[in-house]
């Protein structure tokens, strides 16, 4: 995995996305006396225990990721309903949301991270994010067929933009129940340039190499997600230092932005999903 700097030594930074229980590794280049607290965290329209992970930068000298940061008090609100996060006992510095929670189209969510010990030293930090839950429309349907000109399969979207706005969208894939876009790096993200309020027609989300990897019968799911600007520059930004560098000792790329508040690091997002469904036909590609 590719580094991008900010002074020097070795941190890592450990993204635990709630969709997938995955975990998404940005190696950051820092001072080894320069510890910083990192926030990652989603709230969207299901209805699920939505979660935020808490750690701290360190020195990284094995593959180990960062340890997350137990003690934190979490909430997320609207401004009107205020939802209390609890510690996982099992994934320190995982804080979760009871299942009935969910998020609402149009609304504009805080996430507060209180009483964090950072260094160790009982020298209490607090943290905030905000974001917009943008809106999205449901997809009309969507389509996998196989491409012999490039020896894979693709998930093709049908769907309509709204003409009276920019929007920006991400895109998830399950296979079989199996989360596809487990990291950010994995994550197809796009914007209404080239079909605003229009009908999208078959715009290819997703990709597979390989004739055998997809068989008939297959149940492929897509969750087209509605996204905020600044979230997608984000994603582009943390998928940007993840790709090999070209000439091989160019500078590193510029660090991924962050909507924490006192100097931490990382992403709270919101935003809507809605879900499209495709069996794969028992007929040969």
């Amino acid at each position: 995995m590719k580094m991008f700097s900010i002074n020097r030594g070795l941190a890592i930074i450990s993204m635990n996305i709630f969709l997938g229980a995955c975990t998404e590794r940005i190696d950051i280049d820092l001072d080894s006396t320069y510890t910083r607290c990192v926030i990652y965290g989603e709230l969207t329209t299901d209805t699920a225990s939505h979660r935020i992970f808490v750690s701290r930068t360190g020195k990284y000298f094995s593959n180990e990721p960062a340890k997350g940061i137990s003690g934190a008090t979490v909430s997320i609100t609207d401004g009107e309903i205020t939802h209390f996060l609890s510690e996982d006992p099992q994934q320190p510095g995982t804080y979760i949301t009871q299942p009935n929670v969910f998020g609402i189209e149009g609304k504009t969510y805080t996430l507060l991270v209180e009483n964090v010990d950072l260094l160790g030293n009982g020298v209490l930090q607090n943290y905030t994010a905000s974001s917009l839950l943008p809106p999205v429309l449901a997809p009309d349907s969507i389509r996998v067929i196989y491409r012999s000109q490039w020896r894979g399969w693709v998930v093709q979207a049908f769907a309509s933009d709204p003409a009276d706005s920019k929007d920006f969208y991400m895109f998830h894939t399950w296979l079989n129940g199996k989360l596809e876009t487990d990291s950010l790096s994995t994550r197809i993200i796009a914007d209404d340039l080239f079909f605003n309020g229009s009908y999208t027609n078959g715009i290819t989300i997703k990709y597979w190499e390989g004739q055998n990897r997809i068989a008939p019968g297959d149940t492929i799911v897509s969750g087209f997600c509605g996204i905020t600007e600044d979230y997608y520059k984000f994603v582009d930004e943390v998928r940007t230092t993840v790709r090999p560098s070209s000439p091989l000792f160019s500078a590193p790329p510029a660090n991924p932005r962050t909507n924490i508040s006192n100097n931490g690091i990382g992403y709270f997002t919101a935003y809507s999903v809605k879900r499209a469904y495709f069996i794969v036909p028992n007929i040969e590609p």
